[in-house]
Protein backbone atom coordinates (compact mmCIF):
# COMPACT_ATOMS: atom_id res chain seq x y z
CA UNK A 1 0.00 0.00 0.00
CA UNK A 2 1.25 3.47 -0.91
CA UNK A 3 1.02 6.30 1.62
CA UNK A 4 0.76 10.01 0.90
CA UNK A 5 1.57 12.74 3.42
CA UNK A 6 -1.26 15.22 3.79
CA UNK A 7 -1.65 18.44 5.79
CA UNK A 8 -5.14 19.02 7.16
CA UNK A 9 -6.89 22.00 5.56
CA UNK A 10 -9.77 24.12 6.94
CA UNK A 11 -13.00 22.11 6.82
CA UNK A 12 -11.27 18.72 6.60
CA UNK A 13 -12.53 15.78 8.59
CA UNK A 14 -11.39 12.18 8.43
CA UNK A 15 -14.73 11.35 6.84
CA UNK A 16 -14.24 13.95 4.06
CA UNK A 17 -10.66 12.78 3.46
CA UNK A 18 -11.81 9.17 3.28
CA UNK A 19 -14.40 10.14 0.66
CA UNK A 20 -11.90 12.20 -1.33
CA UNK A 21 -9.32 9.38 -1.44
CA UNK A 22 -11.86 6.55 -1.77
CA UNK A 23 -10.74 4.77 1.40
CA UNK A 24 -12.28 3.89 4.75
CA UNK A 25 -11.98 6.20 7.76
CA UNK A 26 -10.61 3.19 9.65
CA UNK A 27 -7.74 2.94 7.12
CA UNK A 28 -6.73 6.54 7.90
CA UNK A 29 -6.97 5.86 11.64
CA UNK A 30 -4.81 2.72 11.31
CA UNK A 31 -2.18 4.61 9.29
CA UNK A 32 -2.04 7.30 12.00
CA UNK A 33 -1.81 5.63 15.43
CA UNK A 34 -2.92 7.96 18.20
CA UNK A 35 -4.95 10.24 15.93
CA UNK A 36 -8.13 11.59 17.49
CA UNK A 37 -10.73 11.16 14.71
CA UNK A 38 -12.98 13.94 15.98
CA UNK A 39 -10.16 16.40 16.68
CA UNK A 40 -7.97 16.89 13.62
CA UNK A 41 -6.59 20.40 13.34
CA UNK A 42 -5.51 22.61 10.44
CA UNK A 43 -1.86 21.99 9.55
CA UNK A 44 -1.76 18.58 11.19
CA UNK A 45 0.26 16.09 9.12
CA UNK A 46 -1.38 12.73 8.55
CA UNK A 47 -0.68 9.72 6.34
CA UNK A 48 -3.29 8.81 3.74
CA UNK A 49 -3.03 5.12 2.80
CA UNK A 50 -3.90 4.76 -0.86
CA UNK A 51 -5.20 1.55 -2.39
CA UNK A 52 -3.18 0.01 -5.21
CA UNK A 53 -3.98 1.09 -8.74
CA UNK A 54 -4.48 -2.23 -10.50
CA UNK A 55 -3.53 -2.28 -14.18
CA UNK A 56 -2.77 1.43 -14.33
CA UNK A 57 -0.86 4.14 -12.47
CA UNK A 58 -1.56 6.88 -9.95
CA UNK A 59 -1.89 10.55 -10.82
CA UNK A 60 -2.10 13.28 -8.17
CA UNK A 61 -4.30 16.27 -9.00
CA UNK A 62 -2.38 19.52 -9.43
CA UNK A 63 -3.65 23.12 -9.49
CA UNK A 64 -5.96 23.85 -12.45
CA UNK A 65 -6.21 20.20 -13.55
CA UNK A 66 -9.42 19.11 -15.23
CA UNK A 67 -10.53 15.59 -15.96
CA UNK A 68 -10.55 16.38 -19.69
CA UNK A 69 -6.94 17.68 -19.60
CA UNK A 70 -5.72 14.64 -17.67
CA UNK A 71 -7.50 12.31 -20.09
CA UNK A 72 -5.92 14.09 -23.07
CA UNK A 73 -2.47 13.99 -21.48
CA UNK A 74 -2.64 10.18 -21.12
CA UNK A 75 -4.54 9.41 -24.36
CA UNK A 76 -7.62 8.03 -22.58
CA UNK A 77 -11.17 9.30 -22.22
CA UNK A 78 -12.59 11.02 -19.16
CA UNK A 79 -15.06 8.12 -19.04
CA UNK A 80 -12.14 5.64 -18.84
CA UNK A 81 -10.75 7.53 -15.85
CA UNK A 82 -14.16 7.73 -14.14
CA UNK A 83 -14.67 3.98 -14.65
CA UNK A 84 -11.46 3.32 -12.71
CA UNK A 85 -12.39 5.93 -10.07
CA UNK A 86 -16.13 5.47 -9.44
CA UNK A 87 -16.29 7.77 -6.40
CA UNK A 88 -14.67 10.73 -8.17
CA UNK A 89 -16.85 13.65 -9.15
CA UNK A 90 -15.67 14.96 -12.54
CA UNK A 91 -16.64 18.51 -11.58
CA UNK A 92 -15.08 18.57 -8.11
CA UNK A 93 -11.49 17.40 -8.44
CA UNK A 94 -9.55 18.18 -5.27
CA UNK A 95 -5.95 19.38 -5.17
CA UNK A 96 -3.83 16.42 -4.00
CA UNK A 97 -6.56 13.90 -4.82
CA UNK A 98 -5.25 10.69 -6.39
CA UNK A 99 -6.70 9.22 -9.57
CA UNK A 100 -5.99 5.82 -11.04
CA UNK A 101 -5.22 6.29 -14.75
CA UNK A 102 -5.88 3.33 -17.05
CA UNK A 103 -3.54 2.46 -19.92
CA UNK A 104 -4.55 3.88 -23.29
CA UNK A 105 -3.88 0.53 -24.94
CA UNK A 106 -4.48 -2.45 -22.68
CA UNK A 107 -2.66 -5.68 -23.42
CA UNK A 108 -2.10 -8.86 -21.44
CA UNK A 109 1.48 -9.12 -20.27
CA UNK A 110 3.12 -12.34 -19.12
CA UNK A 111 3.69 -12.42 -15.37
CA UNK A 112 2.00 -8.99 -15.12
CA UNK A 113 5.26 -7.16 -15.82
CA UNK A 114 4.23 -3.92 -17.44
CA UNK A 115 4.90 -0.20 -17.52
CA UNK A 116 2.57 2.65 -18.51
CA UNK A 117 4.34 5.21 -20.69
CA UNK A 118 4.52 8.67 -19.11
CA UNK A 119 5.27 12.02 -20.74
CA UNK A 120 8.83 12.28 -22.03
CA UNK A 121 9.62 8.55 -21.89
CA UNK A 122 11.05 6.73 -24.89
CA UNK A 123 11.45 3.03 -25.60
CA UNK A 124 15.22 3.49 -25.64
CA UNK A 125 15.20 5.06 -22.16
CA UNK A 126 12.86 2.37 -20.80
CA UNK A 127 14.96 -0.46 -22.26
CA UNK A 128 18.01 0.96 -20.48
CA UNK A 129 16.07 1.44 -17.23
CA UNK A 130 14.82 -2.16 -17.28
CA UNK A 131 18.18 -3.54 -18.49
CA UNK A 132 16.74 -5.19 -21.58
CA UNK A 133 17.67 -4.90 -25.25
CA UNK A 134 15.60 -2.33 -27.10
CA UNK A 135 14.82 -4.98 -29.75
CA UNK A 136 13.32 -7.24 -27.05
CA UNK A 137 11.12 -4.44 -25.72
CA UNK A 138 9.87 -3.69 -29.24
CA UNK A 139 9.34 -7.39 -30.07
CA UNK A 140 7.08 -8.10 -27.06
CA UNK A 141 5.06 -4.96 -27.75
CA UNK A 142 3.90 -5.58 -31.31
CA UNK A 143 0.84 -3.37 -30.64
CA UNK A 144 3.09 -0.31 -30.99
CA UNK A 145 2.74 1.10 -34.49
CA UNK A 146 5.78 3.39 -34.43
CA UNK A 147 8.48 2.57 -31.83
CA UNK A 148 9.98 6.03 -32.32
CA UNK A 149 6.73 7.70 -31.19
CA UNK A 150 5.18 5.63 -28.42
CA UNK A 151 2.05 7.30 -27.05
CA UNK A 152 1.78 8.46 -23.46
CA UNK A 153 -0.50 6.09 -21.57
CA UNK A 154 0.44 3.03 -23.64
CA UNK A 155 0.81 -0.16 -21.62
CA UNK A 156 4.11 -1.86 -22.40
CA UNK A 157 4.94 -5.44 -21.52
CA UNK A 158 8.37 -5.63 -19.91
CA UNK A 159 10.39 -8.80 -20.52
CA UNK A 160 12.62 -10.17 -17.78
CA UNK A 161 15.80 -8.18 -17.27
CA UNK A 162 19.08 -9.49 -18.60
CA UNK A 163 21.28 -11.60 -16.36
CA UNK A 164 24.86 -11.89 -17.46
CA UNK A 165 27.71 -13.65 -15.67
CA UNK A 166 29.78 -10.48 -15.44
CA UNK A 167 26.96 -8.04 -14.60
CA UNK A 168 24.61 -10.11 -12.43
CA UNK A 169 20.96 -9.39 -11.77
CA UNK A 170 19.49 -6.01 -12.57
CA UNK A 171 16.03 -5.60 -11.13
CA UNK A 172 13.15 -3.43 -12.17
CA UNK A 173 12.85 0.25 -11.41
CA UNK A 174 9.23 1.02 -12.19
Amino acid sequence: MYEQQYYVQPGDTLYKLAQRYNIAVLSIEQANPGIQPDHVHVGQQICIPLPPCENGFKYIIKPNDTLFQIAQMYNVTAEDILNMNPTVSPYQLQLGQTLCIPPSIDVDCPMDRFHIVRPGETLYELARRFNIPLESLIAVNNHIVNPDQVLVGTKLCVPSPMVTPDRGWHGYNY
